[in-house]
Parts: C-alpha cells; structure tokens; sequence
C-alpha cells in the first residue's frame, strides 16, 4: 500500500485514482498523520459490509433479554440490517 500526502493526492488524483481502480489502496497522511485511506470500490464495499455486520453483533449483544420475548422474524432481521446501512 503506497502512503501519499493530503496534497499530493490532491494535485495527481487522476494518477492515484488509476492506481487505486487497479486494486491498490492509498494512505492519505496530513500533517505526518495518517487520515484516511482510498479504497477500490469492491474493497471498500467490503469493509464496509463487515463493519455494520460487526455493528449489528454489537447491537444484539447488548440488546436486554427477556424470557417473555419473542424470535426476529427475518423480516425484522432485514429490517435492522437496513436501519443500520442508512
């Protein structure tokens, strides 16, 4: 993975923008500190897709459970998937 500054994206972005559409991710530094990264679009759909999954684990576990409650339906499970991605 190449590490670029702030500014040099900025100025070459049509170069870097080749670089990353071919598969290479792109660190972004400002001021010496990494800030953000630039992903082919499939990686970062991915990386994404396994964030909100991680995010939805999280809400489940600590999610209260009552012995009165109820099974998700699949359409609820959906639904909350969905709420969570918006």
């Amino acid at each position: 993975m190449k590490t670029l500054t702030a500014a040099d994206v900025q100025s070459q972005f049509g170069s870097i923008a080749s670089i990353v559409s071919g598969g290479e991710p792109i660190a972004v530094t400002q001021q010496g500190t990494p800030t953000l990264m630039i992903l082919p679009y499939v990686m970062g759909t991915e990386a994404l897709r396994s964030y909100l999954a991680r995010q939805l684990v999280q809400l489940m576990d600590d999610a209260p459970v009552s012995p009165s409650s109820t099974a998700l339906s699949l359409d609820q499970v959906n639904q909350m998937v969905h709420e969570l991605r918006a």
